[in-house]
């Protein structure tokens, strides 16, 4: 990727890139800016469970898991071994993860406080060869590759590779390993077409059309989590249930920082809630759509202004 800078008569100066020293410097920023880049809580750095050492423990808030963070040394070795070797062991010594995250933070979660079928890895590197890349053609991975560049004038670059779409599975390579295959069935990876099939025709239909109109007004990430579909920005603006009868729709506002002249959401502050944010709007056909739109503007401005 390319970086320039507009100078006052209109001309572009590209904007040299400058080799990251030791791998050492990326982890240590990377582990400095988690919440930043990836909404990730940094849990420690060089963690060691049984013969495994994780360079560093995140965890994400949204959905309760923990996160396994590799900075890539050697571009020969196998993303996906290495990664499904990392979540095996996690899976098989689930309790160290725990104890490690209560030491450090204070807390008193037990094992059934943790989502562990959304755990995953992140593999953070200057450069991945075409065999890792290739093996994102995987689109049930939960695996993903981060590819860091840094520039002149303290500048960086934080890019994730996406896979290429084939919709092929993992399944047929975890039936021929049992580790592999262990991970697979506890491990979950959603999909937006997962949760689509969850809706009626109508309320798939009402899903499309809103997820189009939002996209086309604000350039967002879609994630599908487990329990709902997630429109990232900086941070979650909108969070989406698909249901037979409705589609239940989250604003990442909190209580009191929503104008809602129609009434139509409920303050669900306190409440026991899968979502981010204090506001829900029910919807269960398309006639509101424009005035939703406008209750999620503000919770797209709101995130801006965070």
């Amino acid at each position: 990727m390319k970086l320039f800078k507009l100078n006052p008569s209109g001309v572009f100066s590209e904007i040299a890139e400058a080799q990251i020293a030791k791998e050492r410097t990326l982890q240590q920023i990377t582990d400095k800016n988690l919440s930043l880049i990836f909404g990730l809580e940094f849990v420690c750095s060089e963690f060691t469970v049984g013969d495994f050492r994780i360079d560093t423990l995140a965890f994400d808030p949204e959905t309760r898991s923990f996160v396994i963070i590799e900075y890539k040394r050697s571009e020969s070795r196998s993303v996906i071994d290495q990664g499904y070797a990392y979540l095996g062991k996690m899976l098989d010594r689930k309790a160290d993860f725990v104890l490690e995250y209560n030491s450090i933070k204070k807390k008193a979660f037990q094992l059934k406080d943790i989502d562990w079928g959304q755990s995953r890895v992140l593999f953070v590197s200057t450069a991945f060869n075409t065999y890792q890349i290739g093996s994102l053609i995987f689109n049930d991975l939960p695996i993903s590759l981060w590819e860091v560049k840094s520039y002149k004038d303290g500048l960086w670059s934080y890019r994730k590779i996406d896979h290429s779409g084939s919709g092929a599975s993992i399944k047929t390579l975890a039936n021929k390993d049992p580790e592999m295959n262990k991970v697979y069935r506890q491990v979950m990876v959603y999909s937006e077409a997962d949760h689509l099939q969850k809706g009626s025709d109508e309320t798939r239909e009402i899903y499309e059309n809103m997820r189009d109109a939002i996209l086309q007004r604000w350039k967002l990430t879609i994630e599908p989590k487990k329990l709902y579909i997630a429109f990232k920005d900086k941070t979650n603006v909108v969070d989406i249930e698909i249901q037979k009868k409705q589609l239940k729709l989250i604003l990442n506002v909190p209580k009191g920082k929503l104008n809602d002249n129609m009434g139509i959401t409920e303050d669900i502050a306190g409440k026991g809630k899968w979502g981010n944010g204090d506001y829900q709007v029910i919807m269960q056909d398309d006639s509101n759509m424009a005035y939703v739109l406008s209750l999620i503007e503000q919770s797209y401005k709101y995130g801006k202004g965070r």
